[in-house]
C-alpha cells in the first residue's frame, strides 16, 4: 500500500512538474518574442517565427491578424499529427505549451528594452531555447514544427537543434525575399543559439556507453532487469589482483546516467563506472521518450 501511494504520488508530481515546464515555456517564449526579437525584427524558430513572419507580410498587405492566432491556427493539424503518433500524454502538454504561449503574447507587451539589433536577438533566442530545451528534457514538445522534429528525431536518431535547422531555413529563405538579407542574417544567428542552447539541455537525445567492471555482476544484472536498454555481459579476471571481474556494457541516453550509478552502487559500492560519448549507427536501439 505504501509503494502504490508512493506510485501514486510520483506520478501527480510528475504531471505538475511537466505543466510548471509547459507554462514556463510560455512565458519564457512571450518574452524572448515581444521583448527581444520583435524589436529586433529577427525572427524565432518554429512555428513563432513562422507566425512572426506571415503576420510582417500580412501587415504589408493591410491585413491585421496577431502572431498569438497565427500561432494557434498554424498549431492546430500538427496538434492533431502529434495526437496520432505521440498519444494524448505528450499531446496534452504541448498542447498546453501552446496556449500558455499564446496567453503570454497577450499579457506581456511589445516594448524595447534593448536598442541595439544584435543584442535583441542574442538574449531573445536564448530565452526561447532554455523554454524549449526544458519541454524536450520533460518529455514534450513545444508544439507546432517541434512535433516534426520530434519524430525526425526518434526515427532518424537526429538532434532536435540540427533538424530545427533544417526546417527553419525555409522561413530564412522568405525572410531574405520580403525584408531583406538583413533581417534573414539576424534571424539566423538567433536560430542558430536557440539550436544550440536546445540541444544543450535536451541531454535526453544524447547517446553514451556505460561500461562497469564488477565482481557483483549477477546481483547488478537483477537490479537492472525491467530496465528499458539491455547490457551486454563479458567475463574477465584482473591481470593484478587475478580475481574474476566482469564486465558490463550499455548503451544509454545521458540522463539516465544518474539513475544507474545510483542502481549500481546500491549493490557493489566498489563497482568502476566510465562513460563514453557514443554515436549509435545501427541496431536495436530505441530511445526513451
Amino acid at each position: 500500500m505504501i509503494k502504490r501511494q508512493s506510485f501514486i504520488n510520483h506520478s501527480y508530481l510528475n504531471w505538475l512538474f511537466k505543466f510548471i515546464m509547459a507554462g514556463l515555456y510560455g512565458l519564457l517564449s512571450a518574452i524572448g518574442l515581444n521583448l527581444f526579437l520583435n524589436s529586433a525584427h529577427s525572427y524565432s524558430i518554429g512555428i513563432p517565427g513562422i507566425a512572426q513572419l506571415l503576420n510582417g507580410i500580412l501587415i504589408m498587405n493591410h491585413v491585421d491578424l496577431s502572431i498569438a492566432t497565427l500561432i494557434i491556427l498554424l498549431n492546430i493539424p500538427l496538434v492533431i499529427f502529434s495526437w496520432f503518433i505521440f498519444g494524448w500524454s505528450y499531446t496534452l502538454f504541448s498542447l498546453v505549451a501552446v496556449i500558455s504561449n499564446v496567453i503570454f503574447l497577450h499579457v506581456i507587451p511589445e516594448m524595447d528594452i534593448i536598442t541595439e539589433r544584435l543584442t535583441n536577438t542574442l538574449v531573445g533566442s536564448v530565452i526561447i531555447g532554455i523554454g524549449i530545451g526544458f519541454c524536450f528534457r520533460s518529455g514534450f514538445s513545444t508544439g507546432g514544427t517541434d512535433v516534426i522534429v520530434s519524430y525526425i528525431q526518434q526515427k532518424f536518431h537526429r538532434n532536435i537543434g540540427f533538424v530545427n535547422t533544417i526546417i527553419n531555413a525555409v522561413v530564412l529563405v522568405f525572410t531574405a525575399v520580403f525584408f531583406g538579407v538583413s533581417g534573414a542574417t539576424y534571424s539566423l544567428i538567433g536560430m542558430m543559439i536557440t539550436s544550440f542552447v536546445m540541444d544543450k539541455i535536451y541531454i535526453q537525445q544524447n547517446d553514451v556507453t556505460l561500461v562497469v567492471l564488477t565482481k557483483k555482476s549477477p546481483a547488478i544484472i537483477e537490479n537492472l532487469h525491467d530496465y528499458t536498454h539491455g547490457a551486454t555481459l563479458f567475463s574477465g579476471k584482473g591481470i593484478y589482483t587475478n580475481q574474476r571481474t566482469d564486465m558490463l556494457v550499455m548503451i544509454i541516453q545521458k540522463s539516465d546516467i544518474p539513475f544507474l550509478k545510483q542502481a549500481i552502487l546500491l549493490v557493489d559500492k566498489d563497482a568502476f563506472i566510465n562513460v563514453q560519448t557514443t554515436e549509435v549507427l545501427n541496431g536495436n536501439y530505441i530511445r526513451k521518450f
